[in-house]
């Protein structure tokens, strides 16, 4: 919630529509994952979605409640982090479990289907290159299956590797930029350095940013290179982007005073950025096959 307080009836009305729009922003939020799980259940299947997208979003969650912890913010913020980082986390599992689990023990009528119609042409003809192609198609089936896991086993492990050294660095970072040592004795007058917990909390929320923000570039990747938005929903991307703009607005709506905006830069920064890329996102939806 935005810690500012009405001190005049035209800034009442703007903290009202602040918080109207910003009761949106969170319904977006609240749904935005469920079109997604609907449909990887219903296609058994969790490819269309990029998996570093899918980690960047739980490691992201996780710097943010991490950071709200540490910055003892408001327990509403901290609920709601968390059920963001469940809905995530199912997300993530989902796709995981499609690609390595249920790939591996998958019933056997989908091969059998796809072998049979590889074969009819072999046996209504006498081409001898056609039934060699057929009797190679379970090998083929078995080589890119294993790929498939092998890939999503490296893009897992190369993705946790990554979040865990910008977190390093972030925290790096802001250590540099900020004294942590405690205060001698007889510098009442000098500013007080910033304890080490507060560093921690400005460094994991300055990571969910950096996160949150190139979250997107993965899926947009992916989407280029398969030339393809199969297996994804579009309301994934719809009720981002506009969650994203709502956000922006409950904020901008209250004050344009540089002053107020300060603290909210590194958060609208996190909002609005994203917003180009999903943009981008809903256009490869208009252009390729979905």
């Amino acid at each position: 919630m935005l810690s500012v307080h009405a001190a005049d009836p035209e800034q009442g009305l703007n903290l009202a529509l602040s918080a109207a729009v910003g009761y949106v922003s969170l319904m977006c939020w609240m749904v935005v994952m469920f079109p997604q799980i609907y449909m990887n259940y219903q296609r058994k299947s969790g490819e269309g979605v990029s998996l570093v997208m899918m980690v960047a979003w739980v490691c992201g969650d996780i710097f943010n409640i991490t950071g709200a912890l540490m910055q003892g913010l408001v327990s509403s913020t901290v609920l709601i982090g968390s059920y963001y980082l469940f809905v995530d986390s199912t997300l993530l599992y989902q796709i995981v479990y499609y690609r390595l689990v249920y790939q591996a023990h998958r019933p056997k009528d989908s091969c059998e289907d796809e072998q049979s119609r590889l074969t009819a042409p072999a046996e209504n003809s006498n081409d001898d290159g056609l039934a060699h192609a057929a009797d190679r198609a379970p090998e083929r089936d078995s080589q890119e299956q294993s790929g498939s896991q092998l890939q999503t086993v490296l893009s897992l492990l190369l993705s946790l590797s990554a979040m865990a050294i910008l977190v390093v660095l972030v925290v790096a970072l802001v250590a540099g930029t900020g004294s942590v040592e405690l205060p001698t004795p007889g510098d009442g007058a000098k500013s007080s350095p910033l304890p080490l917990s507060q560093v921690i909390a400005q460094a994991m929320g300055t990571a969910s940013a950096i996160v949150y923000i190139m979250s997107y570039v993965p899926q947009a990747v992916q989407n280029y290179q398969r030339k393809s938005c199969e297996g994804l929903s579009i309301w994934l991307f719809l009720l981002s982007l506009l969650g994203n703009t709502t956000y922006a607005l409950a904020i901008l709506v209250v004050s344009l005073d540089s002053h107020y905006l300060a603290p909210y830069v590194p958060w609208l920064m996190g909002a609005l950025v994203p917003c180009v890329i999903q943009m981008f996102i809903l256009y490869q939806f208009h252009t390729y096959p979905h």
